[in-house]
């Protein structure tokens, strides 16, 4: 039925041999570990299409971890119902039509035999007020509050013989989704890159050269990383993890630059914080690779011009040193700090206790959080990268140590 809709809508698409076991599979409650890009939200949005054809008052939830990726994951089920619309299907002595749906909002979208999919974000309040069909938690091992989710969806599909399917990349091992995956209770299914022809070498090799060794043997190559050695523990921080969206603009609090400058292989990143009564946010986040020293110098400027920082710290080590003596002419409150032994641990352990102590809140930045999962009490492993942890560790030093306005220079106490 699936590639009878795919091939009725002229789609050009013909189903994988991993796809159609997992269409096959009717087990209740299965989970996929995945690598990037494979397709997931595509069998994900056909699946949920094909039960919501054929089952009447058929109830779907599809759950995301933020409220900006449960939009995203819902657009593109709409895209393709649009794309599946007036197809008409004979399998057999049945015929099936599709013509339109009754509703569509930007969460749900309701058909006309009173079926419906629905996409919720990371709200177990909100999925408490449904009973549902079937239930797909999208990127499970990127939520902060799984356990509660599982409470949450669970008795949802109690009742009604509902179904479960947990579909991730990995992020460790912990939380329900390792758990789910090392259980026995799920039926199991494993795809790796290699078994989707549609992502071409060119697509591996830029992926491949975006990534560090570890965040490719997690994102690709479907590995749950051990965090026995890590000063900041997955769970740490997801707990300072919200949804929203940092960018270039003027904020309410004061604000404290960090800049990491790139040395050899290493990015340049600058990242800022707004200081508030109790908590530090990340407010800004820009990496420059492969950019030369002017254009580096330019994009710092208007940084500063546009967040009006409080205090600003810059790496002053090596090829930093001219950055921070040209920048400190224009800007006088910028302090200079040179990376010795001693100063990075004590940059670092201040980052690692403002972590724990949940002091303060950081956007959903791939790069950022998957820096900071690898590193460890040493330092970052060898041909990782640690460029937005110490830009992140800049900032946080400027904020805590730095002045406030109008008042004398204070730290915080922990």
């Amino acid at each position: 039925m699936a590639q009878l809709v795919l091939d009725s809508a002229d789609t050009g698409v013909k189903l994988y041999g991993w796809q159609k076991k997992w269409l096959d599979d009717d087990s209740r409650f299965r989970i996929m570990l995945k690598s990037r890009a494979v397709g997931g939200s595509f069998l994900i949005a056909l699946e949920s299409f094909l039960d919501s054809l054929l089952n009447p008052n058929f109830t779907i939830l599809l759950v995301s971890f933020s409220m900006r990726q449960s939009l995203e994951l819902f657009r593109k089920v709409k895209e393709y119902i649009n794309r599946w619309k007036g197809i008409r299907i004979r399998a057999g002595d049945e015929a099936y039509t599709f013509t339109a749906t009754l509703s569509e909002t930007k969460t749900m979208v309701e058909f006309q035999n009173g079926s419906r999919i629905v996409s919720l974000p990371n709200n177990p309040d909100a999925i408490r007020g449904f009973r549902a069909d079937h239930v797909y938690v999208d990127e499970a091992a990127m939520f902060k509050n799984d356990f509660e989710i599982k409470a949450a969806i669970i008795p949802t599909i109690a009742g009604r013989e509902g179904r479960l399917s947990l579909i991730s990349t990995p992020k460790g091992k912990r939380g329900w989704f390792y758990e789910a995956w090392s259980s026995g209770v799920f039926s199991r299914h494993e795809v790796h890159y290699s078994m989707a022809p549609h992502i071409t070498k060119s697509d591996l090799d830029g992926m491949r050269a975006s990534m560090s060794p570890l965040e490719w043997e997690q994102e690709m190559e479907l590995k749950f990383l051990d965090e026995l050695n890590a000063l900041f523990p997955y769970e740490v921080i997801l707990a300072c993890v919200e949804d929203y969206e940092a960018g270039l603009k003027q904020y309410e609090g004061p604000v404290y630059l960090g800049v990491d400058f790139g040395r050899y292989r290493d990015s340049t990143v600058i990242c800022a914080v707004e200081r508030g009564e109790d908590r530090l946010r990340v407010v800004f986040l820009e990496e420059m690779v492969g950019v030369d020293f002017n254009r580096q110098l330019e994009a710092i400027r208007k940084t500063i011009e546009v967040l009006r920082p409080v205090g600003i710290a810059i790496d002053k080590t090596g090829m930093g040193i001219p950055l921070f003596d040209i920048l400190s002419r224009a800007y006088p409150h910028i302090e200079g700090v040179t990376f010795t032994g001693k100063m990075r641990e004590a940059l670092i352990n201040m980052l690692a206790n403002v972590f724990a102590n949940k002091k303060i809140v950081i956007p959903q930045h791939e790069r950022l959080i998957n820096q900071l999962r690898v590193f460890q009490r040493d330092g970052a492993p060898p041909g990782e990268h640690d460029d937005y942890v110490m830009a992140l560790a800049l900032a946080v030093h400027a904020a805590v140590t730095g002045p406030l306005p109008g008042a004398v220079k204070t730290a915080w106490e922990f």
